[in-house]
Order: C-alpha cells, then sequence, then structure tokens
C-alpha cells in the first residue's frame, strides 16, 4: 500500500484519468451521427502502474487516440451500446476510487486524532 501523500497523488491520477475517459465516452456518444466522426478511446492504465512502479504517481499520463475498429457506411465508427457501457464502468471505478480516497482520508484523520 501507497502511505501518505503518494496516496492522494495516485487517487488524483486515477481520477484524471477516468475522467478523460468519460469525456472522450460522452464526446463519442455527442457525435454518434456525425459522418466521418472517428471514436476517441482513452488508456491511462499501464502508465499509472509504471508511474507507481517509478514512486511517483503523478507523472501518470493519459493517452487519447482514434479508434481503429471498422467504421458504418457514414464513416463513423462510434458504437452507443460499448460507449454506454463503458461510462457505466467508468462510474462504478469512479466511485471506487472515491471510496478508497475517502478511505485514506479517514485513516490519517484518526491516526492524527489518536496522538
Amino acid at each position: 500500500m501507497i502511505v501518505g501523500g503518494t496516496d492522494t497523488e495516485l487517487f488524483a491520477a486515477a481520477l484524471r484519468g477516468l475522467e478523460a475517459q468519460r469525456q472522450a465516452a460522452e464526446h463519442n456518444i455527442a457525435n454518434i451521427e456525425t459522418p466521418g466522426y472517428r471514436a476517441r478511446t482513452v488508456s491511462f492504465e499501464a502508465a499509472l502502474q509504471a508511474a507507481v512502479a517509478s514512486g511517483d504517481p503523478s507523472r501518470a499520463g493519459v493517452t487519447t487516440t482514434l479508434s481503429a475498429t471498422p467504421t458504418r457506411i457514414d464513416g463513423s465508427n462510434v458504437d452507443l451500446e460499448d460507449e454506454v457501457t463503458g461510462l457505466e464502468i467508468n462510474a462504478l471505478r469512479q466511485q471506487l476510487v472515491t471510496e478508497a480516497l475517502n478511505a485514506s482520508y479517514t485513516r490519517l484523520r484518526t491516526a492524527i486524532g489518536s496522538r
């Protein structure tokens, strides 16, 4: 487990990545009918793992790429079902990270109060 301020950096980096994923999914859905639109995908998990291993989670980057999935006749490749499912998973992951951050702060408050 990571201790102290590094916890906060880890959770903040995770929330930044999850927020970027949410925004990309919402942007994809908003452009589902735009001819030629290529869906955006966001990845950050591998970069976050590497940053944690190096001891500095704040250095974790977020990468946005255009999806290479096949397109429809109009040239768009947004799949509404995939985007909605991704948003639901993302919301659960954001909730999990937020709860972990709250637990970290609770442990810190307990440690400070027990002095």
